[in-house]
């Protein structure tokens, strides 16, 4: 086997598990899911799926509820994602650029950041020298008692 041939194998090899699970996790559920949704499947044990083809999406579309639901989800989606990257691209900006108080805006923005670990931290440490200690007390086990020190 040349070069080229054991590279296009590796290739393979290493593709193939990543590219199986995307298939079983994402593409067969989502052809279900479009195959299911031109049926009259109701989900229920033992029922027929008849095939009602684009009918669902016709009634769907026609009813007034969910077009007045869709456009102000769609209109929510859009205002929320442009506002998200205006303020990610201010923030970014204020951290990265030479300006005035731009060590100011680094502490701002990850001191809320450091506050989770050092809280956890905290938590562990009490774990470690507190419970596991009283546990091995409690249990009689010599090795987590002597944990603490």
């Amino acid at each position: 086997m040349n070069k080229k041939s054991k590279e296009k194998l590796v290739f393979w090899l290493f593709l193939v598990p990543a590219l199986s699970s995307f298939i079983l996790v994402v593409v067969v559920p989502f052809v279900m899911g479009v195959y299911y949704s031109m049926t009259d499947w109701t989900a229920v044990a033992g029922q027929e799926a008849n095939w009602v083809g684009i009918n669902n999406y016709r009634s769907m579309f026609s009813d007034l509820e969910f077009r007045y639901s869709f456009i102000r989800t769609f209109l929510f989606t859009l205002l929320s994602v442009i506002s998200i990257n205006v303020v990610a691209l201010t923030f970014a900006f204020l951290v990265t650029r030479e300006i005035r108080f731009k060590n100011f805006f680094r502490a701002g923005f990850f001191i809320p950041n450091l506050i989770g670990g050092l809280v956890l931290g905290y938590i562990w440490q009490f774990i470690f020298k507190s419970v596991v200690p009283s546990v091995g007390t409690l249990l009689g086990i010599e090795a987590l008692e002597k944990y603490s020190s």
